[in-house]
């Protein structure tokens, strides 16, 4: 397809598809083909210099599908917590778990979730915190229970209940961990997933586009095409999408789809080979991030 074709193709479909993502009607491909609102930083919505505006409640009820949460020990706690924890008002995660994510699994028996830790604690630390949300157990996504030649179906996925997949860049903090009711999994992200490095640039006047790998390791590349121990099965692929420093007023820029759409196409597709999974944005209640998610799933091409 041409440049311009593909602008005005990108530009109708942005007119037509939905504000907020959905479920998607089509629940027969394999997982790794769709794509989510993935919100950064979403649990920042109270801080000083929030990445979002929203509660992960209302989050999650307009379709985000997608949680980047960073895992800090403070108080007695592992708690949700940007960097440091200075804040008696920072929730603890299994607090999260419990009156958040999965009340919202059971209001919602379609959706299927993915939470993106960057954790900061000790595995000790995190099996405690993890033994006071008994209502993981059966409900967290772990591949070696399936022997499908490729990622699950959505639907059968949705089926078998494992509606919460949670990735964790802290290797050593994955694996299984006894809550109280029974078992969670916890999926290493540099085997389950990969990603472009993560920020634009410090500020919101510097903008590198340049889709390279976040992590240095060479064999962990962005156009990576199977999972160790499990062919047929590829990586997702998150697509980080904003800066270092948070700012609302140029999300509308950042989270535009002709930027998302651009930067897909020309700079992350050649090297990926596939479109992300996961589009991660700053204030995605700004811009066209639905609308590009939606577009991914619906009528992107999946590989080169």
């Amino acid at each position: 397809m041409t440049t311009s074709r593909h602008a005005a193709l990108c530009f109708l479909l942005a007119i037509a598809m939905p504000t907020q993502a959905r479920t998607p009607d089509d629940m027969e491909r394999p997982f790794d083909h769709y794509s989510w609102v993935t919100a950064h930083n979403a649990f920042t919505s109270n801080g000083l210099v929030p990445n979002q505006t929203q509660t992960i409640e209302t989050q999650l009820a307009e379709g985000v599908r997608g949680l980047m949460l960073d895992l800090h020990y403070s108080q007695g706690r592992v708690r949700l917590c940007h960097r440091i924890c200075n804040s008696e008002g920072s929730v603890a995660f299994a607090d999260l778990l419990n009156d958040t994510i999965l009340p919202f699994l059971d209001s919602a028996p379609d959706a299927i979730v993915s939470l993106h830790l960057e954790d900061e604690t000790t595995s000790a630390q995190l099996a405690l915190e993890l033994e006071k949300a008994p209502g993981l157990s059966g409900r967290t996504f772990d591949p070696q229970q399936w022997s499908t030649p490729a990622w699950p179906t959505y639907r059968q996925l949705r089926d078998s209940g494992q509606r919460l997949l949670i990735f964790s860049l802290n290797e050593g903090n994955t694996g299984d961990f006894p809550t109280g009711g029974g078992v969670a999994h916890i999926l290493p992200s540099i085997v389950y997933t990969v990603e472009n490095y993560w920020s634009l640039g410090t500020t919101f006047l510097q903008h590198d586009y340049t889709c390279r790998s976040r992590w240095a390791e060479q064999s962990h590349w962005l156009g990576q095409r199977a999972i160790d121990g499990k062919p047929g099965w590829r990586p997702l692929f998150t697509m980080n999408q904003f800066h270092g420093v948070a700012f609302r007023p140029h999300a509308i820029i950042d989270n535009s789809f002709e930027n998302l759409s651009s930067r897909y196409m020309h700079d992350c597709r050649p090297i990926a080979r596939r479109k992300p999974n996961f589009v991660a944005v700053d204030f995605h209640d700004v811009g066209d991030t639905a609308k590009f998610a939606e577009w991914l799933t619906l009528s992107a091409p999946d590989e080169l």
